[in-house]
């Protein structure tokens, strides 16, 4: 699917104006654990979970790459890196996990895999805590600076029958695994 086309359909999927409401309303979304507007969006891309879709739409119309110099893995390269991991049953860790790329691509190879995933970034929180939540991966999620070492929010995705079941939890120990 076109990239325009993707987002044209999505925004009208979330029932929002402009691209720049959309971190809101799939925060919103996630929080609510809205399995009309999963089972919306897995029917828009035809039930493949396998591309970090969500990622292009933020990369195009989102990143701030001037400032924050914002740049996304593309999927070939999170491909590779997923399986420079291995075949472990390990749990994951992504430093800096931005929509999810990494982490969609590790968890095509085993559904069955844990994360945890870090994020400064609170625009792109959103995204991440939805391409969790769609694909069902258990994870514990942390709004964080990783060079600080503060975490300013704490999230898990627990599996569901379908779709990951959200929650805030209070906020602990930086490496807390």
């Amino acid at each position: 699917m076109e990239l325009k086309e993707l987002m044209k359909k999505t925004i009208s999927l979330l029932d929002i104006k402009d691209v720049s409401e959309m971190p809101e309303k799939l925060f919103d979304v996630v929080k609510n654990n809205n399995e009309k507007i999963y089972n919306d969006f897995q029917e828009l891309v035809e039930c493949n979970l396998s591309v970090d879709w969500l990622q292009m739409i933020f990369q195009y119309y989102l990143a701030d790459r001037k400032e924050k110099m914002q740049d996304y893995t593309p999927k070939t390269l999170a491909d590779f890196m997923a399986k420079l991991v291995g075949n472990s049953d390990a749990t994951i860790i992504d430093m800096c996990a931005g929509s999810g790329a990494l982490t969609i691509q590790k968890w095509n190879k085993n559904h069955n895999l844990k994360f945890i995933l870090y994020e400064f970034d609170e625009n792109v929180m959103p995204f991440l805590l939805f391409n969790m939540a769609v694909r069902n991966i258990s994870c514990v999620i942390y709004h964080a600076d990783v060079l600080q070492q503060e975490v300013f929010h704490t999230y898990e995705i627990s599996k569901g029958k379908k779709y990951g079941f959200f929650k805030e939890v209070e906020s602990g120990n930086f490496f807390n695994f």
